[in-house]
């Protein structure tokens, strides 16, 4: 991936293309977090390619890529979300089905975790720290650097999110709420 960004840095269309071919599933689910409408999603990462484009070149680091695009993403889902939307309640009804998160090496309660319960139940902000650390493979640095919050703040909300799941698994699954 990086020999591709170094290519689009100097101006290769192609291989800038490239990029956006292999980040696009992840950048769905991403703004999918935020987004309801599928058409609107298209336009948020439309959005977010012309903006990364445009701006590529004064990216510093090769390796920080991903982050970096992800962190466009999210601002352009934030400022469409804001246009569209007057309370903070996101109507998620239509999601689509989607696998469980990947199945690694995570603890009982981690491997029961389902992409469409983490985007009924939780806050955008939740959401958003799961999905990157979970599917995206992000750390907690990381993630921190992308939604401009210390590290230790998302460890714990991480925690807290692990804890409301773990809560709910125990008494059957039968208590959801939303945030």
């Amino acid at each position: 991936m990086e020999d591709l960004v170094k290519k689009a840095q100097q101006g290769d269309k192609d291989a800038f293309t490239k990029l956006i071919i292999l980040l696009k599933s992840d950048l769905y689910k991403i703004a999918k977090t935020r987004i309801k409408n599928d058409d609107d999603i298209y336009d948020v990462i439309q959005e977010t390619m012309i903006i990364a484009f445009k701006s590529i070149k004064k990216l510093k680091k090769v390796e920080s890529f991903k982050p970096w695009i992800i962190k466009i993403l999210i601002n352009t889902s934030n400022n469409l979300y804001k246009k569209s939307n007057k309370n903070n309640i996101i109507s998620l009804d239509k999601i689509g089905d989607y696998s469980s998160l990947n199945h690694s090496e995570f603890d009982k309660v981690e491997t029961l975790i389902d992409f469409n319960f983490i985007l009924k139940n939780f806050k955008y902000e939740d959401r958003i720290i799961i999905i990157l650390y979970y599917v995206e493979k992000f750390t907690d640095k990381e993630i921190g650097e992308i939604l401009k919050i210390k590290e230790n703040t998302v460890k714990t909300k991480r925690t807290r999110i692990k804890e409301k799941i773990k809560e709910i698994l125990e008494k059957g699954g039968q208590e959801l709420w939303i945030n």
